[in-house]
């Protein structure tokens, strides 16, 4: 007994000291930034269920893509600068200037310049009585197009389930920024810009709104002549090599 005893304290006294395992990672988990200046970005992102159907985005929800895109790269060299007070204004009537203001408020934020909205034409005569501040610039926006249009249907030839029908939407306008005490044109910028997607034929009501006209347009029909043409030609020379070996004694 004793002898199994001294063995197993001499074992025990020959065993390495138990050390816990270190692992060391190249790099750690990275800390959040600062969002206290970050800019949101809005995107469009339909709400269906997971393994759904792709929805396409509504003629009107294009448009407004379109006109955001184009007011923002026009302000960009628009001499305002952060802190800025704007009075915001259209130049003419229009049934979306809604989406033109939008655009330019959003735009005017991203540089940290405030405004004031007005939804009226605003008078030359007028242009100081707008105005709250004399310093203040008035910016006038003029949208002179702003439509969609059905381009063509491509797709689905042997499957008319797959024609999709391919739009443009389009947005053409100009930016005038003038002093409200003289009525002088301090700069001026077009605002213009287009987008080219296509949709499913399935979803045209989905995608259309009553409301707005120029969001609307007629669907092209099927253009069969590319498809029908290479058929005729092999048919006919089909034809004639089988005349012409018919034919030969």
């Amino acid at each position: 007994m004793r002898v199994l005893l001294a063995a197993v304290a001499l074992v025990v006294a020959l065993a390495p000291a138990a050390q816990a395992k270190k692992f060391r990672y190249a790099s750690g988990p990275v800390p959040p930034a600062d969002t206290a200046l970050a800019e949101a970005e809005a995107t469009l992102e339909p709400i269906v269920r997971e393994r759904g159907p792709r929805v396409a985005v509504t003629n009107l929800q294009m448009t407004s893509l379109v006109a955001n895109r184009a007011i923002e790269r026009a302000l960009q060299a628009a001499p305002l600068d952060s802190g800025t007070h704007v009075v915001i204004a259209p130049a003419e009537s229009h049934p979306l200037n809604f989406v033109a203001e939008n655009a330019a408020l959003r735009a005017l934020a991203r540089r940290g310049v405030s405004a004031t909205v007005r939804r009226t034409v605003i008078p030359d005569d007028s242009l100081a009585l707008a105005v709250s501040d004399p310093g203040d610039p008035v910016l006038e926006y003029t949208l002179a197009t702003a439509r969609v249009t059905y381009l063509r249907m491509i797709g689905g030839y042997l499957l008319p389930s797959r024609v999709k029908i391919e739009r443009q939407a389009i947005v053409e306008g100009t930016l005038t920024l003038r002093d409200p005490a003289t009525a002088r044109v301090l700069w001026i910028a077009d605002a213009n810009g287009n987008l080219v997607d296509a949709f499913p034929r399935g979803q045209l009501k989905r995608v259309e709104d009553e409301r707005y006209a120029d969001l609307r347009s007629e669907v092209p029909e099927r253009n069969l002549g590319r498809l029908t043409e290479p058929v005729v030609v092999v048919a006919v020379v089909a034809g004639l090599i089988v005349l012409f070996f018919q034919n030969r004694p």
